[in-house]
C-alpha cells in the first residue's frame, strides 16, 4: 500500500508538471532581417515606429560617389533610432545628371554600390542583415541612356532587388505594397507613363490596393509632392502636380479611403501641410543640394504647417522623420530631426500627432 500511495503521489506530481509546460506561451519568431514581402505580417497592438528619408544626391556634379556626404550621419542616426523599417523616397543618387569628369558619371552601377554601402548601417544589403529597407524610384533613378547599364536596370537590380513584386507587371519592384502589424504601406511610381502621362500614378491599381486588406493605419509613398511647396519650374516639371487633373483623382482616393498620410521627397526640404484631411509630409533633405523655403511658394490647396516662416538656404538641414504608430489609441505621432554640422549634433524640428483617420 506505502509503494501504491507514493507512485500516485509521483504520478500526482508529474502531471502537475506536463500541465504547467502545456501552457507555456510559444516562443515569438524573430522578424525577417531583409524587406519584407506584401501580407506576410498580421496586424498587431502596441507601439511601433519606422522612418522615412530621401533624395541624396551629391550637391558636387564632380563627385567621386555620386552620393552626398550629407546621407552617412543621416544613415548612422536612423540606425540608431531603432525603427521596425525604413522608406526611402527616391533620388538616391546623381544617376546621369553629373559632370561628365566626375569619375562615376557614366557608372550607374558604381553610384548605386555606394549608396548602398552608405545605407548599410540601416540595411547591409551584403550580408541581408539590419532593419528593413524599401526604396522607390526618383526622377534621378532613371533617364537619358549612356554607355553602360542603363540607370533603371542598375536601380533594379541593386537597391531595388529585394523590392516586392506585387504591383503592376510592368511596375514589379517600382509600384507595390506591403503590411507590418495594423498599417498598410503603399509605394507609388511617378515615372512610367500612365494613360500617355508621367508624373502620374497607376489610379486603377491604388485604388485596388486602398480597398483591399484594409488596415486602421493607411500610409502612400510617392517620389514627388502632389501640392508643391517650392517655386522652382524646372524642378516641378517632374512633379505629381504638372497634372493637376490626375493629381485630384489620386489625392480624393487618398481622402475616400481614410489614408493617414502621403510622404514624398523630390523637393530637397522638410515641409508639412494638410489637404481635405490627408497630411502631406515632403521628406527629401538626405543630402542633396537644398534650396531656401518661402511659405509664400507653397500650394494654396496645401493648409501649411510647418515650417511656417521663411528659411534661409544656409539655415536648411539634412535630416529625416520617425513616425511612431500608436495600434491602442488609433493615432500617429512623428519627429522630425535636422543635423547640425557645426556641432555634429541632430535638433528636433517639426512633431506632430493625428489619429489614424
Amino acid at each position: 500500500m506505502r509503494f501504491c500511495a507514493i507512485t500516485l503521489i509521483l504520478l500526482l506530481v508529474l502531471l502537475v508538471i506536463a500541465g504547467g509546460c502545456t501552457q507555456s506561451p510559444p516562443s515569438t519568431p524573430s522578424p525577417p532581417a531583409g524587406p519584407v514581402p506584401a501580407g506576410t505580417v498580421a496586424p498587431g497592438n502596441g507601439t511601433w515606429t519606422f522612418a522615412v528619408f530621401g533624395d541624396s544626391p551629391d550637391p558636387d556634379r564632380n563627385t567621386t560617389t555620386g552620393v552626398s556626404p550629407g546621407l552617412i550621419p543621416v544613415a548612422k542616426a536612423i540606425a540608431a533610432e531603432k525603427p521596425d523599417l525604413a522608406i526611402y523616397v527616391g533620388d538616391l543618387t546623381n544617376g546621369w545628371e553629373l559632370d561628365p569628369a566626375s569619375p562615376v558619371a557614366d557608372n550607374y552601377q558604381a553610384q548605386h554600390a555606394n549608396w548602398m554601402e552608405t545605407v548599410s548601417p540601416i540595411y547591409n544589403y551584403t550580408t541581408g542583415t539590419g532593419i528593413p529597407l524599401y526604396v522607390m524610384r526618383g526622377n534621378h533613378d532613371d533617364g537619358p541612356p549612356r554607355n553602360v547599364t542603363p540607370l533603371l536596370d542598375s536601380f533594379l537590380a541593386t537597391v531595388a532587388t529585394g523590392m516586392p513584386t506585387n504591383g503592376p507587371p510592368d511596375e514589379k519592384k517600382l509600384t507595390y505594397s506591403f503590411t507590418h502589424k495594423g498599417a498598410k504601406f503603399i509605394v507609388t511610381d511617378d515615372y512610367i507613363a500612365h494613360n500617355g502621362l508621367k508624373e502620374t500614378v497607376n489610379q486603377s491599381w491604388v485604388d485596388k490596393e486602398l480597398a483591399e486588406d484594409t488596415r486602421p493605419f493607411m500610409f502612400v509613398f510617392g517620389h514627388s509632392p502632389a501640392f508643391m511647396v517650392e517655386d522652382d519650374p524646372e524642378d516641378n516639371d517632374f512633379a505629381l502636380a504638372v497634372h493637376p487633373a490626375q493629381r485630384d483623382v489620386f489625392w480624393k482616393s487618398l481622402v475616400d479611403n481614410h489614408v493617414a498620410a502621403y510622404f514624398s521627397g523630390h523637393t530637397h526640404m522638410y515641409v508639412r501641410g494638410e489637404a481635405q484631411g490627408v497630411q502631406q509630409i515632403v521628406n527629401g533633405n538626405a543630402g542633396a543640394k537644398m534650396p531656401a523655403f518661402d511659405p509664400a511658394n507653397v500650394s494654396p490647396a496645401l493648409k501649411l504647417e510647418y515650417p511656417l516662416g521663411k528659411i534661409e538656404q544656409k539655415d536648411q538641414k539634412v535630416g529625416y522623420i520617425v513616425i511612431t504608430v500608436h495600434e491602442d489609441s488609433r493615432t500617429f505621432s512623428g519627429v522630425q530631426k535636422g543635423y547640425n554640422a557645426e556641432t555634429g549634433t541632430w535638433i528636433t524640428g517639426d512633431t506632430f500627432s493625428f489619429p489614424s483617420r
